[in-house]
């Protein structure tokens, strides 16, 4: 064999070689990654083992077929026994949730009823709070009553009374009697009496606790007018005159007497004639006058007079 083969032999044979060692390194070095998998597979399947047993409770269980067949009956016949054992199980774990669901249906129907009992002392409660409620609203009520009479103490029946109190009212008609009653509460109020022929009364009242009379006296309109007659006479005031003669005294007849009190243009306020007497009366209001006397045959007299009362003067004449 020529030189050159050898030499290619020997190569040949090199290479093979690197090539066995290069597989069997990567041979270890596959199983020892392998053994390293499985033992973290081993380590997952353990981490893992509760959640892959539920799902084998889960999912029902598939027999395999064995060659005897007699095992996998002995099997399903375990199965089915274990079967109806769980279900006897669940039917009595039903019965007892169903036993204690009455139960607790009945410990909820007591409370409920219990509820019912307290609602029913709460409803009792209510109504004596209402009842005591209603007991201070009648306390704080009281009888107003009003007599309406006339100046002489006679009732007056027929007349029309009216309560107010702010801005509400009530109005109501006075019995044979002349009274009439209200139902007020406690406040201040304002009474206002009026009657055909009668001047109207108010009256102020302030209800504290009792039932309050109150009288209210009507004047009549006669009354008024008679007082209005009484007025005007005492404002006025009767003037009496004497004229005389300056040389004798004698009385002088027919004598005029004018009063004024403002612009004798528009005429005497008063004016009368002298009797035989020589008096004559004038019935003047209170005030300031100018007086002035003629009579035929005498020199007029003139002079300023105040009048605040009943008075005589005397006026002397002389002769032209």
């Amino acid at each position: 064999m020529s030189n050159s083969n050898r030499r290619h032999t020997t190569e040949t044979r090199s290479i093979q070689t690197g090539v066995q060692v290069m597989l069997t390194v990567a041979g270890v070095v596959l199983l020892v990654a392998g053994l390293a998998l499985a033992a973290s597979g081993a380590s997952i399947n353990g981490a893992l083992g509760p959640f892959g047993d539920d799902s084998d409770e889960t999912e029902p269980d598939v027999d395999e077929p064995d060659a005897d067949g007699g095992d996998d009956d002995s099997t399903a016949g375990d199965d089915g026994g274990d079967t109806d054992e769980t279900d006897e199980t669940d039917d009595t774990d039903d019965a007892d949730d169903g036993s204690e669901s009455d139960e607790s249906n009945d410990g909820a129907g007591d409370d409920d009823d219990g509820a019912d009992d307290d609602d029913g002392a709460d409803d009792e409660d209510d109504a004596g709070n209402g009842d005591e409620n209603g007991g201070d609203d009648a306390d704080d009520e009281h009888t107003l009553t009003a007599t309406i009479e006339d100046d002489d103490g006679d009732e007056i029946e027929n007349a029309t009374v009216e309560l107010t109190s702010g801005l509400s009212s009530s109005e109501r008609t006075a019995d044979d009697d002349g009274t009439v009653e209200f139902t007020v509460d406690d406040g201040e109020y304002t009474l206002t009496a009026s009657a055909d022929g009668y001047e109207e009364a108010e009256a102020d009242v302030e209800i504290d606790g009792d039932d309050e009379d109150v009288t209210l006296e009507l004047e009549s309109d006669e009354d008024e007018d008679e007082d209005e007659d009484d007025t005007d006479a005492d404002d006025e005031y009767t003037l009496t005159t004497l004229v005389e003669d300056d040389d004798d005294g004698d009385e002088i007849e027919d004598a005029t007497i004018e009063l004024y009190t403002g612009n004798q243009l528009f005429g005497p306020d008063a004016e009368a004639t002298t009797d035989d007497d020589g008096e004559a009366e004038l019935e003047v209001e209170e005030g300031e006058y100018t007086v002035i006397v003629t009579a035929d045959d005498y020199e007029e007299a003139e002079f300023n007079l105040e009048v605040d009362d009943d008075d005589e003067i005397t006026v002397v004449l002389e002769e032209d």
